[in-house]
């Protein structure tokens, strides 16, 4: 009998690509499932609505209602032996819903892994209501095992059950997108670089500021930006800046691009300035990207940041440009930009590849079969 997962997540609409870093991380998740050979049974999170308007709204609670009677269904009728559900949460406004999803898979007699995506746990615990915080103390013990993207989570899990059985589940690059070596950076520019969404809450504007500033003591520094943004006044506002103060021939920004063009962009980079206060921002996939090139991260503690990057000195800690503009002089005049890219990329390639994050993942997921239906314990 294969050991089988019931997996409920947000995987998107199937026929458009993934958007954002969740739907990408469960359907990662859902590809290493089937590389470890498990029987997945589907339980897709209901879609989301554009907005919420009256009628979308209804819709939603619509949405909702049906997304719950189909999860029940599925594991009223499901196999408990040798099964276990799988329930991929962002908690936050989410974490009452979350709690239902653990208590009826429980009902029915089933294990539960409860993976907490992306970041602000402890913010949202801390600022919660005493409903809000009981209720997340309840998912986290009533759970079987927590699965957490970042390290920083692990103290707050820690301390709502002292003995949760919890797993680091980072996010990875996959072997197709990193190169097999660390790349040889150019010697006789500074090259600095943001990808991702182009926000204010991204704080790209700081980016800018950052690149005027060091621009004005070292005179070989460049800029790319590549990113989509919804906010034209904001986008228009940063393009003025760089126009204002007569760098537009050192800024480049270009729209979001596939894999294979983002690797010809990294290869020659050397700094990646991340100055985001993103309130849900997790483990950012292009954080590592980034450090996968031998991008030397100068960025804010916000999310999991400290954790990946797992060097102090490249972490910002008041979101200011002065601040980012020392730590980059700092490095460059202390002659350490080689030494720290190729930290940043051993560090890559040691902890957040796909195949070293398969492996823990398939091995953790054997040793917790074994425990559920060998030893008889749950």
């Amino acid at each position: 009998m294969k050991n089988r997962i019931y997996f409920f997540a947000n995987f998107g609409d199937w026929n458009k690509l993934p958007h954002g870093g969740g739907e990408v991380g469960n359907r990662k998740t859902l590809e290493f499932f089937k590389k470890g050979g498990f029987d997945i049974v589907l339980i897709p999170k209901y879609l989301h609505v554009p907005d919420h308007s009256a009628k979308n709204v209804l819709l939603l609670i619509y949405r909702i209602i049906c997304n719950i009677f189909v999860y029940i269904k599925v594991l009223l009728f499901g196999r408990r032996q040798n099964s276990v559900v799988h329930i991929s949460g962002f908690y936050g406004a989410m974490i009452y819903f979350e709690f239902l999803l653990i208590c009826i898979a429980k009902c029915f007699r089933y294990h539960v892994v409860y993976e907490m995506r992306g970041g602000g746990a402890d913010t949202y615990f801390m600022n919660g209501n005493s409903f809000y915080r009981y209720i997340f103390k309840a998912a986290i013990k009533k759970a079987n095992v927590i699965f957490t993207q970042g390290g920083e989570n692990i103290p707050l899990i820690k301390s709502m059950d002292i003995n949760a059985n919890i797993f680091y589940y980072p996010n990875y690059v996959t072997e197709d997108f990193y190169p097999h070596i660390c790349p040889i950076k150019p010697k006789d520019s500074i090259r600095l670089m943001y990808f991702g969404r182009i926000s204010a809450a991204k704080h790209v504007d700081i980016v800018v500021d950052t690149f005027i500033k060091l621009k004005k003591v070292c005179n070989d520094v460049s800029l790319d930006i590549i990113g989509n943004c919804s906010d034209d006044i904001f986008l228009a506002d940063i393009k003025k800046e760089v126009e204002e103060n007569g760098y537009s021939d050192f800024v480049t920004i270009r729209p979001a691009c596939d894999h294979e063009k983002l690797k010809k962009y990294l290869a020659d980079k050397h700094f990646y300035i991340f100055p985001s206060t993103e309130p849900r921002e997790g483990h950012s996939n292009a954080l590592t990207e980034a450090m996968a090139w031998g991008l030397i991260p100068i960025a804010t503690a916000h999310g999991f940041n400290r954790s990946v990057i797992g060097n102090d000195s490249l972490i910002v800690e008041n979101l200011c440009v002065d601040e980012f503009v020392s730590r980059i002089l700092a490095i460059i005049n202390n002659e350490k930009m080689d030494c720290l890219s190729h930290e940043m990329y051993d560090r890559v390639i040691h902890n957040y590849t796909d195949e070293i994050v398969y492996k823990r993942f398939i091995d953790k997921y054997n040793d917790l079969f074994n425990i559920f239906f060998r030893n008889g314990k749950s």
